[in-house]
């Protein structure tokens, strides 16, 4: 499905900030761990209030007449801290309904395509932590798998900052058989956060298991720009970033929202839509409605 709208729609939208939102929101608590997720059983008022962040995502995305690619929220669902939490076994299965239950609600007029989250093991600001290729593979993959059986439409590895983690997720992806996406976090050369510069770092997983296509996020679009030239990153489909150009280290912890001006970051954007030729559009840190409707015009 994802192949099918990359060939019909020149401009695919991604959605903005769900749980950046969600953790400024005076009327909700997250998880300490596992964050937004255990929202979706309650209580009734912060559930609705996550309800509708992904409903003002589709409306901009139905307004404008273009497709929208969601993401349950199941970022930090791995094995290990679904038990240590003590939530239901289910989690991630109950994140994915409550998502394409909200997304079939909305009866959209173009299509919106549901996928599911897959974070790093550990901090995605910090490469250091990263587990080894084959160590990444066995602790990602019964998540992976578990997420593969639902109705998702795809699968996204998000936040990575490092490539050999990068490699044993998508190695774990590919056995599933579903589209999938590998998103890494970039910083102000352009890099991948371990230091590995984006084109090597999206060849060294091709060379393994290649996936439908990447994204960049948490990370800011002129930083890409800067780095690379016009039509140079022929495999990277998306952004989702962020609406500081800060570093994003140093992003990291702020107690405030940042935010460059909504103009000078959709001028970036679309910038970059144009000279990479990238379709797919969205936000991370710092993004809002305002931000996705400034995309779609």
């Amino acid at each position: 499905m994802i192949l099918d709208l990359l060939e019909h729609y020149p401009k695919i939208l991604a959605e903005c900030a769900i749980a950046e939102r969600l953790r400024r929101h005076p009327e909700v608590e997250l998880h300490p761990s596992l964050y937004n997720t255990p929202l979706i059983y309650g209580p009734p008022k912060a559930r609705e209030i996550m309800a509708g962040f992904y409903r003002e995502y589709m409306t901009i995305a139905g307004e404008a007449r273009l497709p929208l690619l969601l993401t349950a929220p199941t970022w930090r669902l791995d094995s290990e801290r679904v038990k240590a939490a003590q939530v239901p076994s289910g989690i991630n299965t109950d994140a994915v309904h409550f998502l394409t239950k909200l997304r079939d609600e909305a009866t959209p007029q173009k299509p919106v395509l549901v996928g599911a989250l897959i974070g790093p093991q550990h901090d995605c600001y910090r490469p250091e932590q990263a587990p080894s290729t084959a160590e990444a593979n066995a602790f990602h993959s019964p998540q992976i798998h578990e997420l593969a059986s639902t109705q998702i439409d795809f699968l996204q590895a998000q936040t990575l900052p490092s490539v050999k983690e990068a490699i044993g997720i998508a190695q774990a992806m590919a056995t599933t058989h579903k589209p999938f996406l590998i998103s890494f976090v970039t910083g102000l050369g352009g890099c991948v956060l371990d230091g590995t510069p984006l084109p090597e770092a999206m060849a060294r997983v091709d060379e393994v298991a290649p996936p439908t296509g990447y994204y960049v996020n948490c990370t800011h679009p002129q930083f890409i720009l800067d780095a690379y030239p016009k039509q140079s990153l022929g495999r990277l489909i998306g952004i989702q970033a962020n609406a500081s150009s800060k570093d994003v280290t140093t992003l990291d912890g702020s107690s405030a929202t940042e935010s460059d001006p909504l103009e000078s970051w959709t001028r970036s954007m679309l910038r970059l839509h144009e000279e990479h030729q990238i379709p797919i559009l969205g936000g991370c840190c710092g993004t809002s409605p305002a931000h996705l409707k400034a995309l779609s015009l």
